[in-house]
């Protein structure tokens, strides 16, 4: 019978112990060092990349025309300047595009009835949030009449709540026909920070795609959505950013004022972690946008479907 030395076990095993961890110690020191060097070596390209695009013309890489009227589709006051910031301040800055908002929902939802009209709230709403988005607007450089507000109780502020394609795809087509709008720019669809009332959007400008009902004049656009890492490195995802879709929209330091302080005009929203938000985003510092085709979207929903 074979006696099992309990001692001599025990120590063999702490020595073995000990020995994995100190390799393991002096590999986490030798990979620190290298990813130390790499994140730095990846912020100078950062830093770079930041001071010479403050230095060149950005056109070239912008929504190609570019388009003479431009309709920003949103689901709530504040996406304007939460998500599409760097996109409107530079065409509202543009002396060849005229932007146009159209917001479809105030927050409240008083009414049964989906009515609509170019520059003016209809079905009462929530007024002060009426008057932030005006306020917004008019630091953006958007002017009042170039904004309509769609007030419904089909159409409430609500995470949980995908919105009736039909209604807000007939809604956009029609302002679309009635002010001849060269191009459209909304939510992608995962809706940036995937709410439900973004994502209907996108599912709206989608079925106007497929179903060929988009004048052949209008081309559509959708903001890039990001995972939640790139969502709030800023400056660090500009290379990515850049590589990784056709058109963008890039902000200083200095123009994020602006943005911040149209931001800051929606009081009743501005509150600790929107402010956080505008501090860290990439939304507030840059936009990445994919333009939207029939062909493209048939694979995407055969690819989901699958």
């Amino acid at each position: 019978m074979m006696i099992v030395d309990l001692d001599y076990t025990r120590r063999y095993l702490s020595l073995q112990i000990n020995d994995v961890i100190c390799w393991w110690w002096y590999y986490i020191k030798e990979i620190s060092w290298q990813l130390l060097i790499a994140l730095l070596a990846y912020l100078c390209v950062c830093i770079f990349l930041y001071a010479l695009l403050k230095r060149v013309d950005h056109t070239a890489w912008q929504l190609p025309g570019p388009p003479d009227r431009l309709l920003l589709v949103t689901a709530h006051p504040d996406d304007e300047v939460m998500f599409f910031g760097p996109l409107v301040y530079w065409l509202t800055r543009s002396k060849v595009t005229k932007v146009y908002l159209l917001c479809l929902s105030m927050g409240t939802c008083p009414t049964d009835d989906l009515s609509w009209c170019p520059g003016s709230v209809l079905a009462g709403g929530d007024k002060r949030r009426i008057d932030e988005l005006w306020a917004s607007a008019k630091i953006l450089g958007i002017p009042e009449a170039n904004i309509t507000i769609i007030i419904s109780s089909e159409l409430p502020d609500d995470q949980t709540v995908q919105w009736p394609i039909d209604e807000v795809a007939e809604s956009i087509l029609q302002y679309i026909e009635i002010y001849k709008i060269n191009a459209v720019v909304t939510f992608d669809k995962h809706g940036v920070s995937r709410h439900r009332n973004h994502i209907s959007l996108y599912f709206a400008i989608a079925a106007l795609c497929i179903e060929k009902k988009v004048p052949p004049y209008c081309k559509l656009y959708v903001l890039e959505s990001v995972n939640i890492i790139r969502k709030y490195i800023q400056l660090l995802d500009l290379p990515i950013s850049l590589l990784s879709a056709p058109y963008w929209y890039l902000v200083t330091r200095e123009q994020k004022h602006t943005i911040k302080k149209a931001m800051a005009a929606h009081k009743s929203q501005y509150v600790w972690f929107r402010k956080l938000y505008m501090v860290f985003s990439r939304y507030t510092f840059i936009n990445t946008l994919q333009e939207v085709s029939a062909l493209d979207l048939e694979l995407d929903l055969q690819f989901d479907e699958d």
